[in-house]
């Protein structure tokens, strides 16, 4: 029975974590920060979810929280898919990823999260936008949280080579986030 038959008997996400398929990335130390762009540029992206071929990746969570340096304006947030492979090269290839299920039962992780990479050329098509103040505060009111969760619970499928990209951007002092990021692997096959 494939999974996403399995799945249809209940919650999909729920599934994923049962079988260890459920990777959740965030700060090396609880206290790290990415730092966004002052301007956007389609090579520039603050997150870069790498999905090879054979392998197919959901995203299920991303969460952005302003930090430490105030941003130098309006923050810019666009989160993409990719059907194409759209890591290029450098940046830091995130480690401390957990998988959802502690005991590390299920599959090895295929995916890559990089923060400050340099992608390859290319449009997605976005899957959130937002536009907010650059505020570290903690005044009533104060949103220093971006926070995408799939629409209806309904996570797109990324067929490798697949990436998420998420832009983030300011003029002059590009925002500080602390983040996390939570996304599912299966093999293509199993679909």
């Amino acid at each position: 029975m494939s999974l996403l038959a399995r799945a249809q008997k209940g919650n999909l996400l729920q599934q994923l974590m049962i079988e260890g398929r459920v990777f959740i990335a965030g700060d090396a130390d609880q206290n790290d920060t990415v730092t966004g762009q002052t301007t956007f540029a389609a090579t520039t992206p603050t997150f870069c979810l790498d999905v090879p071929a054979l392998t197919t990746a959901q995203v299920w969570s991303v969460g952005l929280n302003q930090f430490g340096t105030v941003a130098g304006g309006a923050i810019t947030v666009v989160m993409e898919i990719d059907n194409a492979d759209r890591y290029g090269s450098g940046g830091a290839a995130e480690a401390t990823i957990v998988k959802g299920r502690t005991d590390a039962v299920g599959p090895t992780q295929a995916c890559t999260l990089y923060s400050g990479a340099t992608a390859n050329a290319g449009v997605g098509a976005p899957v959130m936008r937002a536009l907010v103040g650059p505020d570290v505060s903690t005044a009533e009111g104060a949103v220093n949280e971006v926070l995408y969760v799939p629409t209806g619970g309904a996570a797109p499928l990324l067929v490798g080579p697949a990436a998420f990209l998420v832009f983030t951007y300011a003029a002059t002092t590009g925002p500080t986030w602390l983040w996390h990021f939570m996304w599912s692997e299966i093999l293509t096959s199993d679909i």
